[in-house]
């Protein structure tokens, strides 16, 4: 039976994030657990897209904040300004989002490691210093998420909306990694010499993984727009590019549940402690040192590790009596 676990295992997780999310909404009637819940939902669409793009191909990006911001700023001037509707304008939020991903991979295309992280943390801290002062003051009246007269703007109901984007997300990430384009971005992070003489297309494929990252990042500034209701310059700093990358390194690297897991506990875990919200940072390091020391494969290395002795006495051939 084992041999059928990588075609299942992709739709474990969403599944098991759909229940507790319709548990969840169900039984809080609290307006600040809706919100942590629906703020880590948003965190982690684009941890998955990080995930894909520095643990399954292992390009390395410190300026996914920048592209949250992009997407958040364009909502936010489309349906301010314009009078656009949330969705026809998250379209071209996402697409802008996209676009401005697929230029980095351009760029990216003959740097790696830390050049790499370098250029995009420059990216990052560039739009930064532009929203600060160019949009000094940000755009406030955004308006909630609506389809035509179906108002999706109360906190349970966009709290569902957007876990519901996390689980098609997570489908569609955990599928792709299994797929065919997921071996070639993972023979890009591995062996980028052997990729190539296998005829992986390099260039495509790491422009592609940069664009999808994007892309799901654009998504989670969209949704942070509508969920804020207003867009200022301190939303996206370095500090949101830090803790993303934290998201995907303490829930597992390369596994799309682990982002989700990490978004979730990166979210709630200041809560737990903001008596010592002096200690953050510090808290943060040990953390990861924890993480990095104990569970080498993140958070999402625990389910694998309680169902490791089950799936050996399941496999454990049963002798036939003599």
């Amino acid at each position: 039976m084992t041999r059928f676990l990588p075609k299942t295992a992709p739709w474990v997780a969403p599944v098991l994030v759909g229940v507790l999310v319709l548990l969840f909404a169900a039984t809080q009637d609290s307006f600040y657990r809706l919100q942590l819940g629906t703020l880590s939902g948003i965190y982690a669409i684009a941890a998955i897209g990080l995930t894909l793009l520095f643990g399954a191909a292992g390009q390395i990006s410190l300026g996914q904040a920048g592209l949250l911001g992009i997407a958040a700023f364009s909502t936010a001037y489309l349906t301010v300004d314009h009078g656009m509707g949330p969705v026809p304008a998250g379209i071209v939020a996402v697409a802008a989002s996209t676009l401005v991903g697929l230029v980095l991979g351009w760029c990216a295309l003959r740097i790696t490691g830390h050049y790499l992280a370098l250029v995009t943390l420059a990216f990052g801290l560039v739009f930064t210093e532009l929203t600060r002062t160019v949009l000094p003051e940000g755009w406030y009246g955004v308006p909630p998420l609506a389809i035509g007269s179906l108002d999706l703007g109360d906190p349970q109901v966009f709290f569902v909306v957007v876990w519901a984007a996390v689980v098609l997300v997570l489908v569609g990430s955990s599928l792709l990694v299994r797929s065919r384009f997921g071996r070639s971005i993972a023979a890009l992070r591995d062996d980028p010499v052997a990729a190539s003489a296998c005829g992986v297309d390099l260039a495509r494929t790491k422009v592609a993984v940069f664009g999808i990252a994007s892309a799901l990042a654009g998504v989670s500034g969209w949704l942070f727009a509508l969920y804020q209701g207003s867009v200022t310059e301190t939303s996206f700093s370095f500090t949101l590019s830090f803790n993303l990358l934290i998201m995907v390194v303490i829930g597992g690297l390369g596994s799309p549940g682990g982002a989700v897991v990490g978004a979730v506990f990166l979210v709630l875990a200041p809560e737990l402690g903001r008596r010592y919200e002096e200690y953050r940072l510090l808290s943060y390091g040990v953390i990861l040192l924890l993480v990095l020391a104990l569970l080498p494969g993140g958070l999402a290395s625990i389910g694998r590790l309680v169902a490791r002795p089950l799936r050996r006495r399941r496999d454990t051939p049963v002798e036939e009596p003599a």
